[in-house]
């Protein structure tokens, strides 16, 4: 008997592209679905999860639990409501639950799930340990992927290639004659990403780095005062800033200082939110809705290598790569010919 894996081999497409050419709420082109069904034809395969060209509502099926780190977060938030929109294309709900960087939290979170009989979670790590409810989750069948570190080497993982985007960022200010660029970026021990990509620009342009310029920081005590402190010593003229918590600070403390952007100081950060778009400041973007995409794409094939018993060969590493989104916040300095 034909499987929609068969379809997708045959048609040259993946799962996920099979079944949203069998859902009316999703559309697909011309030629993605004209190979479909005729894949599907010489098949003789019928789509038993389809009722009237909608996924089939099933309650040991319908729900993707999500775990991720702090409400206040604009990142996280986007990645769920990309991930939302995108599941709710297969008519599955998603239950997103905040841990605040607290572990035990998470751990709560993670069991509420497991009785829950979700289907699969999509989670951040918090610790290099293996945990527990991880692993009854595992045994229990239920598909897991984890979000931006491979703490669980057999499990998939969607990572943000944030060594490329610090790259990116370098770079872009390396190209306008800044030598002096200091980095405020939160110490985030499970993913030591961002400073290569800082060393890896300076490298290329065989400029010195100076050890300094990377603040790593914790969000301990006044931000802005460190960041004053900081300013006022190392006197960079641009400043690149990872994290949206960690950007607010920044600007505020330029307000403060009196300096201005970029006539004083240019400026990169993470993220491309709506406010730094309004405010025409040059960002490092992430593509929310491939990101979805291709989280959707990993989760449903999870859940059909396990409806259908099929041996996982290895665990998927996905990285998603940045793009930078150049604007008014960085000036070429005066004299300084590329």
């Amino acid at each position: 008997m034909s499987t929609i894996k068969d379809v997708a081999d045959l048609s040259g497409v993946s799962v996920p592209t099979v079944y949203k050419v069998f859902s009316d709420t999703y559309t697909t082109s011309e030629d993605v679905r004209k190979r479909v069904l005729d894949a599907a034809r010489e098949l003789s395969y019928i789509p038993k999860a389809l009722k009237g060209g909608k996924v089939k509502r099933d309650n040991q099926q319908d729900i993707i639990g999500i775990v991720v780190g702090s409400v206040l977060n604009s990142f996280f938030n986007r990645l769920i409501d990309a991930l939302t929109k995108e599941f709710e294309r297969y008519q599955i709900q998603v239950v997103a639950l905040y841990c605040n960087d607290d572990i035990d939290q998470m751990i709560k979170n993670l069991e509420l799930l497991e009785k829950l009989n979700v289907k699969a979670i999509i989670f951040e790590p918090m610790t290099t340990e293996r945990m527990d409810v991880i692993d009854r989750l595992q045994d229990a069948g239920v598909v897991m992927l984890q979000l931006f570190n491979v703490i669980y080497p057999e499990m998939d993982v969607l990572k943000f290639d944030d060594e490329a985007g610090t790259y990116l960022a370098a770079k872009q200010l390396i190209k306008c004659g800044h030598r002096n660029i200091t980095m405020f970026y939160k110490r985030w021990d499970l993913c030591p990403e961002r400073e290569p990509g800082y060393r890896r620009a300076f490298q290329e342009y065989s400029l010195p780095i100076f050890e300094e310029n990377l603040c790593k920081m914790d969000y301990v005590g006044n931000i802005r005062n460190i960041i004053r402190q900081k300013i006022t010593v190392l006197k960079p003229t641009a400043i690149i800033s990872v994290n949206e918590a960690m950007t607010v600070n920044v600007i505020q403390t330029l307000n403060e200082m009196h300096l201005s952007i970029p006539r004083d100081i240019s400026l990169i950060v993470y993220d491309d939110l709506p406010w730094i778009r309004a405010y025409n400041i040059t960002a490092i973007s992430h593509p929310f809705e491939q990101v979805a995409s291709s989280a959707c794409e990993i989760i449903l094939n999870g859940i059909r290598q396990r409806r259908e018993n099929e041996i996982k060969k290895e665990a998927a590493v996905l990285a998603i790569d940045p793009v930078l989104i150049s604007r008014s916040s960085v000036c070429i300095l005066d004299g300084f010919i590329n």
